[in-house]
């Protein structure tokens, strides 16, 4: 194998069996990662049991078995239906926690497709679609947000879309713009602003002249009307809150002005393309290699095309100027890390080594592009070596929990008071705060502090029916009070506890509550009589 094979960009890397081996060894690596979804039987995902109580719950609605049309109904008008509507109808034919993973493994996959088509279509270098495949699996995915990994190969498939309406604007390619635009708004609402505002950008990138811009950008002006339409709605039918009470959540929070950590930014959001915590430090290192793996292959940023710059510039934006939290929103920004080096990558095309005079040159200098992506290939192999290797000891170390489950009866009522919802396992501080939530996704039970509070979410309270747990009583069960959470309404009291529980725990003068079952640091409590 000569140097300039080595060296030369475009997919004639290596030589050509070289180049068919990269590209088994990639498809094979993109295969294989679906499979981090069924390691464990439980994804140790945040929020991932409470959107699984929201499918089980929707799906019994739908098909008029449930036991709670009482209490919560049908909210079709949210801009989360996509990924609802997909886990759904796979719930229909197996379990749901089946149904969950299985549609979190084609989201996968269609995101890889989704970076691969979006890289073709700026025509950059092939060789980078290593720096796709570790996103996934970062900071959305360790929270368990469910809905907006499934958008999230929407939102490139809308930029793929909208670059080529941009680039040449015809009323079918706008009709396509409109049409993604709909199917993103109806996936996750963060997704849709982001894909809306990233393609809408590409029309003064690729237009000359006030009015050619202008008639391009409407398209996105009947988008913005459909956003306008969904805020209309939500005000009419005070979907807010029901209780008229001021508003709880964090309105507008900038994590840069918190104190004297609120630096920690400039550098975490490239973290958060592998992890949730700065525990996991060293996943920065992979994260600035990954940066500097472009300069090391000898690509060069693509110069003739300002559009390819668009993406990053998008995610510049929401790296220094998107909040961490709003109205009732939390991690708003860190989600996004999962574009982040797709839209890194796409900048970049392969440089031709006939025509440029930076081409390596010395037997050293030659060796660089072979050892920089054996090292990146490594890097995405130990990353997700990691994830499996923490979804086995976290399977391990939670499977006391299905005796909890083993020991309730289906269709009751549940209060999850979770003391310690972090896992020094998968370093996420609240993996095991929705964790009890898989009574309501398994055994048609309902289980407080439930999503059906919140805006966005398909499955919402009746007006007369909102339980006094609040998200703010959710992630402080210390301050639990009998009475405060109407304690008879429950049966069962799912507790995650490291130090003992206080005794006087749930004293009152209406009800008898006993413990009904503890394994490992999972206790259940159940209430059996009352006056």
């Amino acid at each position: 194998m000569n140097s300039v094979s080595i060296a030369r960009g475009n997919g004639a890397a290596f030589s050509r069996t070289g180049l068919s081996l990269q590209q088994i060894l990639f498809l094979g690596t993109v295969v294989l990662a679906g499979a981090l979804f069924w390691i464990a039987p439980r994804p140790p995902m945040g929020d991932l049991p409470q959107h699984a109580g929201q499918v089980a719950t929707l799906r019994d609605l739908l098909d008029g078995t449930s036991p709670w049309t009482n209490l919560v109904y049908i909210n079709y008008f949210t801009p989360y239906l996509l990924g609802y509507v997909i886990a759904v109808a796979l719930s229909f034919f197996v379990p749901v926690l089946v149904a969950m993973k299985l549609s979190l493994t084609l989201a996968f996959y269609a995101f890889m497709l989704g970076c691969v088509c979006l890289r073709r279509r700026f025509n950059a270098d092939a060789r980078l679609d290593w720096l796709f495949v570790p996103g996934f699996f970062g900071f959305a995915f360790q929270f368990g947000f469910f809905t907006f990994l499934m958008a999230a190969p929407v939102g490139l498939f809308f930029l793929v879309v909208a670059s080529r309406y941009a680039t040449a604007p015809t009323p079918e390619r706008g009709v396509a713009v409109v049409a993604m635009g709909v199917l993103a708004f109806f996936s996750h609402g963060l997704v849709f602003a982001f894909a809306c505002a990233t393609g809408g950008a590409l029309v003064p990138f690729s237009l000359r002249g006030v009015r050619r811009v202008a008639l391009a950008s409407v398209p996105y002006a009947l988008l913005g009307g459909l956003t306008v339409v969904y805020l209309l709605y939500v005000k009419h039918h005070n979907l807010v809150t029901w209780t008229g009470e001021p508003h709880t959540g964090p309105n507008l929070v900038w994590d840069w002005t918190q104190a004297s950590w609120g630096w920690h930014r400039s550098f975490n959001f490239l973290l958060y393309v592998f992890a949730a915590q700065m525990k996991d430090w060293y996943f920065l290192l992979a994260g600035m290699f990954m940066l500097a793996t472009p300069w090391l292959l000898g690509a060069r940023l693509n110069r003739g095309s300002p559009t390819a710059f668009v993406p990053m510039l998008a995610m510049l934006v929401v790296w220094l100027l998107v909040p961490s939290a709003a109205l009732d929103v939390e991690y708003v920004y860190h989600r996004f890390a999962l574009y982040l080096l797709p839209a890194y990558a796409i900048m970049f095309v392969p440089a031709d080594v006939r025509r440029d005079t930076r081409a390596p040159s010395g037997p050293w200098m030659s060796r660089v592009p072979l050892l920089t992506r054996i090292v990146l290939i490594a890097i995405c192999w130990s990353f997700l070596g990691v994830v499996a290797m923490r979804e086995q000891r976290f399977a391990a170390a939670n499977a006391p929990f299905e005796t909890l489950l083993d020991a309730t009866e289906p269709g009751q009522r549940a209060l999850s008071l979770v003391y310690d919802p972090g896992s020094t396992i998968v370093h996420n501080p609240y993996t095991l705060h929705s964790y009890p939530n898989w009574y309501e996704a398994e055994q048609q039970g309902f289980v407080d502090f439930s999503f059906a509070y919140l805006l966005p979410q398909i499955v919402r309270f009746r007006p007369d029916h909102v339980p006094p747990m609040r998200p703010e009583f959710s992630v402080a069960p210390q301050y639990f009070d009998w009475k405060a959470v109407h304690g008879r309404i429950y049966r069962y009291f799912f507790v995650h506890h490291l130090k003992p529980l206080p005794v006087a725990m749930f004293d009152n003068d209406e009800c008898q509550v006993v413990l009904r079952a503890q394994a490992g640091d999972w206790s259940l409590f159940e209430r059996i009589a009352c006056r």
